[in-house]
């Protein structure tokens, strides 16, 4: 509803607009009686309407595009003064081409000049056009980032309802941290993909309060969870971890314990040295009764000591499962092989 109600609201603007510069352009600026009997014409300003609905739906859909984009042309800044110096010129060559127009269909003798006060007439007309344009994107901006600051916010209250206890066991502190930080820089720059981001920051806080009380979760319920997690940990790093899945259906109903796959991943992170020039790529498979995750080993200069971590999912493993975690680690690889019970 709310999306439909904005259009509606900004075809009336550029409406408003169109008639606004056909009663300037065709009665203020001192034109010979011929061209403005052609120019105050209905069927003359009903063009200017629609014309100015095309290009003010045009330049909302470009405003839309830079902001998604602001990222990827943040170093190259010459296009975005590239494209909103285009928009500009565009409103006014409308304005300038409406009365060429006029004055090319009567004859005149000097279609593109305007003495006696029009050129300033066509000038305030443009200017006062850029200053309406300007500030509804300015409160499309405004309403985008308070809609996008109540989802955070929204977030936050969600997350306060978490156990304190529980959040210290399963997710690194750090992660929250980044994460926040990681949805402050989206909210500035791609408010699109903060959105995206909110999203499965929910998905994975909510994930953690739902699993928490319970000994196991299906094979599917994890691998849904590491694509959330996954997804935040690279819009902070960037595309340069990756997750390959080797997976049958029917391997999916297959349970172990939860938040297992975080545990892991969190261990590549912590443990390696990961760049765009240097991607790393977790491999996740099934082997018979086991999930088996593997990764390159690229360790950092400064390896945090870990372990911990590892040694608690293999009590959990077994004590619910009866069979600890094998974990085989190599100069070139890292395997965890987790096992899993069909029921």
């Amino acid at each position: 509803m709310n999306v439909h109600r904005n259009r509606w609201l900004s075809a009336l603007l550029f409406t408003g607009l169109g008639l606004f510069a056909w009663l300037l352009l065709a009665g203020y600026t001192n034109q010979s009686a011929g061209t403005k009997a052609i120019l105050g014409t209905c069927w003359s300003a009903l063009f200017l309407i629609v014309l100015f609905n095309a290009l003010g739906f045009l330049t909302l859909r470009i405003a839309e595009w830079l902001n998604t984009q602001y990222l990827l042309h943040a170093r190259r800044k010459w296009k975005v003064v590239l494209a909103c110096t285009a928009v500009l010129g565009m409103f006014f060559l409308v304005d300038y081409g409406f009365l060429v127009s006029g004055k090319l269909l009567v004859g005149a003798r000097h279609p593109f000049a305007f003495p006696h006060g029009g050129l300033r007439i066509l000038i305030v007309v443009w200017l006062v056009e850029i200053a309406v344009l300007g500030l509804l994107l300015a409160n499309r901006a405004m309403a985008q980032t308070l809609a996008l600051r109540q989802r955070a916010a929204e977030l936050q209250r969600e997350n306060n309802t978490a156990r304190y206890t529980a959040l210290q066991k399963q997710l690194n502190p750090h992660f929250l941290f980044n994460s926040l930080n990681t949805l402050i820089a989206e909210i500035e720059y791609d408010p699109a993909g903060a959105v995206s981001f909110t999203r499965r920051l929910s998905d994975v806080y909510r994930y953690v309060l739902q699993v928490q009380d319970r000994p196991l979760v299906t094979l599917d319920e994890e691998l849904r969870f590491a694509d959330a997690y996954l997804y935040l940990h690279r819009v902070r790093l960037g595309d340069c971890l990756g997750c390959r899945y080797d997976i049958a259906d029917k391997e999916r109903e297959r349970r172990l314990p939860p938040l297992t796959l975080q545990l892991l991943i969190e261990n590549v992170i912590k443990h390696n040295a990961i760049t765009a020039s240097h991607p790393l790529e977790i491999t996740i498979r099934t082997d018979g009764d086991s999930l088996v995750v593997s990764n390159p080993v690229r360790p950092k200069r400064r390896a945090e000591s870990g372990g911990v971590g590892l040694h608690n999912l293999s009590n959990r493993c077994r004590i619910i499962l009866g069979r600890e975690i094998e974990v085989t680690h190599t100069e070139e690889s890292f395997t965890v092989k987790i096992p899993m019970s069909h029921e």
